[in-house]
């Protein structure tokens, strides 16, 4: 089911031991368009921290309950390493000791639960930043909300949410608020139609005209997306570069 990250900010996580937390953020790969963690705040009878547990730990997503079942254990939680997210990107090094820590593939692989991995990302995308170094592709959920969105003749919004698919873990759309301060239309960009982003300039550019954008099927906020909406939108852009 196509779901909204804002949503996934709402959950708790529980262990099969107990109660972890709540979700406070997720980090996402730029790349494959992934989510690659959820950013835990722990609670009793946990100490008070921040961590970080990968999709590869989830078992079951349960929406109406707001709950995440994962398959470890309140204390496996309370001795992994610290989150060490005071910013927006994290460093390789700490992916590598969570990784090492809990045995995680180095890089969450966009497929259901249960299925093989796919391989892991080449040596050249690997070594584009030394460990130690922020990752320059994986970004928190929270720091993007609100970047400006430039079309290829103008503004025409800023980030508000990300649509994911909750057994992929895969980011499927980008959420615009397009409308002004007197009414806030919400549409949908697919990742693919992105050109750039300058995390300086908190601004995403997207091969699309201010036209097709603004009349795009809105988007009621309905989760999860039912199909049709996602047909409607995918026939506006094909008439509509």
């Amino acid at each position: 089911m196509l779901e909204s990250i804002n949503q996934l900010h709402h959950l708790t996580l529980h262990a099969k031991d107990g109660l972890i937390g709540k979700v406070e953020d997720t980090y996402f790969d730029d790349i494959r368009w992934t989510i690659r963690y959820l950013l835990v705040s722990t609670s009793h009878p946990l100490p008070g921290r921040e961590v970080l547990i990968s999709p590869a730990s989830i078992q079951a997503l349960d929406w109406p309950a707001k709950t995440i079942h994962v398959n470890l254990t309140c204390n496996q939680v309370k001795d992994s390493p610290d989150a060490g997210t005071n910013k927006p990107v994290l460093s390789r090094q700490h992916e590598i000791e969570l990784g090492a820590y809990y045995g995680w593939p180095p890089y969450w692989p966009v497929v259901p639960f249960g299925m093989e991995a796919i391989p892991p990302p080449s040596a050249a995308l690997k070594a584009s930043a030394e460990p130690g170094e922020g990752d320059p592709h994986l970004r928190s959920a929270r720091e993007v909300k609100g970047y400006h969105i430039a079309a290829r003749d103008g503004p025409v919004g800023h980030v508000s949410d990300f649509v994911f698919d909750d057994q992929s873990w895969g980011i499927d759309f980008m959420m615009v608020d397009a409308g002004s301060w007197l009414h806030k239309r919400q549409v949908l960009v697919k990742p693919q139609w992105i050109e750039s982003i300058s995390w300086e300039d908190r601004q995403v550019a997207v091969r699309l005209t201010r036209e097709s954008v603004k009349n795009s099927p809105e988007l009621v906020a309905h989760f999860p997306i039912p199909a049709s909406y996602i047909e409607q939108l995918m026939q506006h852009y094909n008439g509509n570069g």
